[in-house]
C-alpha cells in the first residue's frame, strides 16, 4: 500500500512539471498562485529524494528502500555430505528488489574433484550480473581449472584476459594476477595481525595452488563474458533501464564512452572452494583448507573454537592501496553520506563484477582501471576446532561485527538448532526493525551461506 502511494506521488508530481511548463508559456495562467507554490514545493521534495535519499539510507539502485517495512520471507535450502553441512538463506528485507543471488555445488568433477564450491554475489544496479555470475561461475571456474591442469598456464599468465568470449560459450581463460588490499604497516611490510588474539594463520598465495588459480583465473574470465554479454545485449535492445538516481546522475558521463547493457550494474563476489576430504586429503594424511577468494565487500569469516577470524577484506574506496589506484585511474573517493563512493556519486566499493562504467580506460589494464574484478586469493588449513565457515553479503554485517555474526550461528548451533535455522536467525538478527533508530543501516538485502565442518 506504501509503494502504491509512493507510485501515485510519482506520477502525480511527473504530470504537475508538465503543467508547470506549460504555464511558462506566454499567455497561459492554469494555476492558483498559492496551489503553484505547493506543487513547486512538492517538486523539490521529490527531487531531493530521488537524488540524495539512496546515499543516506544506502539503497537500492533498482528502486530504494521498500515503503511498509522489511519483506522477511525468506528462500532457505540446504544439504550435507560425510564432511560438511550446508545452509543458504536469503531474504530481500527493506530494498525494493532482491538483488543477491547465491550458488552452491557440492561436489566439483576433475581436477577440483575434492572441492565444494559456495558462493555469493551481492548485485547492485540491478541483479542481473549477480543472477549471471551464480549461474555461470561454476562453468567458468571448471574451465579454468581443466586450463591450468592442462599445463597450459605457463604462457596464458603471459597474457591478457580474453574478452572475446560469446553469450552462452566458454573460451579458453587466461589468468589476472591476485593482490591484496591488505594494509602496511609503516616499515612496508604486510601488518601480520590476529582476529580477536587469535592467530587466523593464513597462507596469502597470490595464486597458490590449483584451487587459488583457478579462483583467480575465473574471475578475471567472468568479468570478460559479463563484459561481452552486456555489449551483446545493448546492442539488440539499446541498453537496460536504469532507474536510480544514481544512474540518472551518471548518464551524462556515459555519453562519450561505449553503451554497455552492465556499465552500472554490477555485483560483488564472495566465493570458497572447501576441501570435502573424500578422498585424497584422507587417504595422504593432509589437512584439509579452505581457499576464498573475494572481489568487493561481501565476507567470508571463519569460526575457530568460538572465535571469528576473517578470511576476507572489504574491498572500500577508502582503502589506501584501492584509493591510489582510483586517484591513477583518474578517479576520486569522497565521503557521502554514511560512506566513501567513487567520484563521489558512484559507488561505495571498489572491486566488483560488472560496473564497466569505471573500466573504461582504453590506455589502463584491468587491473588499474578504477573499479577491478582482481580477486583476492586467501588460503587456510583447517584446524580440529574450526566449527563452520560463514559467507555472507555485506548486508549481514552493517549492524553486525563478524564476531556477532559468529556469535548469532554459534548460539543458534548450541541451542540445537539445525544449521538451515541458524542461518534464518542470522539473516532475521541482520534486518533493522526500524531504519530511523539504525540510521539506515540494516536496510539492504540478506544473504549467507553457513558451512558446517563434520
Amino acid at each position: 500500500m506504501g509503494q502504491l502511494g509512493w507510485n501515485i506521488v510519482r506520477d502525480l508530481n511527473f504530470f504537475l512539471v508538465i503543467i508547470f511548463m506549460i504555464e511558462q508559456l506566454p499567455g497561459n495562467e492554469l494555476l492558483h498562485d498559492t496551489f503553484r507554490k505547493v506543487m513547486i514545493a512538492i517538486m523539490v521534495a521529490v527531487l531531493m529524494w530521488r537524488l540524495f535519499g539512496g546515499l543516506f539510507f544506502e539503497s537500492s539502485p533498482a528502486g530504494g528502500p521498500r515503503v511498509g517495512g522489511p519483506l522477511r520471507q525468506k528462500k532457505t535450502e540446504g544439504g550435507k555430505s560425510e564432511s560438511l553441512e550446508w545452509a543458504v538463506c536469503e531474504m530481500q528485507g527493506w530494498r525494493a528488489a532482491m538483488e543477491d543471488a547465491t550458488c552452491v555445488v557440492e561436489s566439483l568433477p576433475e581436477p577440483l574433484a575434492d572441492q565444494a564450491l559456495f558462493a555469493v554475489f551481492d548485485g547492485h544496479g540491478g541483479s542481473q550480473v549477480s543472477h549471471i555470475a551464480s549461474k555461470e561461475f561454476p562453468k567458468v571456474l571448471q574451465v579454468c581449472a581443466n586450463k591450468l591442469q592442462d599445463g597450459d598456464s605457463t604462457e596464458a599468465e603471459k597474457e591478457e584476459p580474453n574478452t572475446e568470449l560469446l553469450p552462452g560459450e566458454l573460451s579458453p581463460c587466461t589468468p589476472g594476477s591476485s593482490s591484496s588490499s591488505k594494509p602496511k604497516a609503516e616499515d612496508g611490510k604486510e601488518d601480520d595481525k590476529s582476529t580477536n588474539g587469535v592467530e587466523a594463520d593464513i597462507a596469502l598465495k597470490a595464486a597458490g595452488g590449483l584451487c587459488g588459480k583457478a579462483l583467480s583465473m575465473s574471475m578475471i574470465a567472468m568479468d570478460a563474458f559479463l563484459r561481452q554479454l552486456g555489449n551483446s545485449v545493448n546492442s539488440k535492445r539499446n541498453g537496460l533501464p536504469l532507474s536510480s538516481p544514481l544512474g540518472m546522475m551518471a548518464r551524462h558521463l556515459e555519453a562519450n564512452s561505449q553503451r554497455n547493457a552492465f556499465n552500472l550494474i554490477g555485483s560483488t563476489a564472495i566465493v570458497a572452494l572447501v576441501d570435502t576430504g573424500s578422498r585424497g586429503v584422507k587417504r595422504r594424511g593432509l589437512k584439509r583448507s579452505v581457499t576464498v577468494a573475494n572481489c568487493g565487500d561481501s565476507r567470508a569469516v571463519l569460526c575457530r573454537n568460538g572465535k571469528a577470524i576473517e578470511l576476507s577484506e572489504d574491498h572500500k574506496p577508502e582503502l589506501a592501496s584501492e584509493e591510489q589506484r582510483i586517484r591513477l585511474a583518474g578517479g576520486s573517493v569522497k565521503l557521502i553520506g554514511p560512506c566513501h563512493r567513487i567520484d563521489g556519486w558512484g559507488l561505495n566499493l571498489s572491486r566488483a563484477l560488472g560496473d564497466f562504467h569505471y573500466k573504461a580506460r582504453g590506455d589502463l589494464s584491468a587491473e588499474e582501471q578504477k573499479v577491478i574484478a582482481v580477486p583476492e586469493i586467501r588460503t587456510v588449513q583447517l584446524h580440529d576446532d574450526d566449527e563452520f565457515l560463514v559467507l555472507a553479503c555485506d548486508g549481514c554485517f552493517e549492524l553486525h561485527t563478524s564476531q556477532n555474526v559468529v556469535d548469532i550461528v554459534s548460539v543458534a548451533l548450541r541451542a540445537g538448532f539445525d544449521v538451515k535455522q541458524a542461518a534464518e536467525q542470522l539473516v532475521d538478527q541482520s534486518c533493522s526493525p526500524n531504519l530511523v533508530k539504525t540510521r539506515g543501516k540494516g536496510g539492504d538485502n540478506c544473504s549467507a551461506i553457513i558451512i558446517k565442518f563434520r
